[in-house]
């Protein structure tokens, strides 16, 4: 059996944010995504907007995000990663487990849950 749809879909994602290609990312992701982020770091709440999460990121972290995917699976109305994250920042660094749940509807990505698996270190990290 292939990869499925959504499995394609989120590794196209994963690809055009390590080579820092938005034009490829535009291809996949929604421009009213949906971004979900528990705990009462800067980067909690709902936000909206293709830009809007990861102009906040790459604030917060210097652009030093790497994301390391161990698994990403698809099945028809979703996609799930988990992944290992770092930042490097000059003063300080981090790493974490992650797991983030996608939506994708028509190929791209429309909303996603964000769940870090140490949310005090998280929410200490990036306020």
């Amino acid at each position: 059996m292939g990869m499925h749809s959504n499995e394609k879909v989120l590794r196209a994602a994963l690809d055009a944010i390590a080579a820092g290609d938005q034009e490829a990312l535009a291809t996949v992701v929604a421009d009213d995504l949906v971004v979900h982020v528990p705990g009462r770091s800067p980067l909690a709440g709902e936000l909206h907007g293709r830009g809007v999460f990861g102009a906040k990121v790459r604030e917060l972290t210097g652009g030093t995000l790497t994301i390391e995917a161990h698994d990403v699976l698809g099945s028809d109305d979703h996609a799930v990663g988990v992944y290992t994250m770092r930042v490097e920042c000059p003063d300080r660094s981090f790493e974490w487990r992650h797991t983030n749940v996608y939506h994708i509807r028509d190929g791209k990505i429309v909303e996603t849950w964000q769940n870090p698996f140490e949310q005090d270190a998280f929410d200490d990290f990036f306020s």
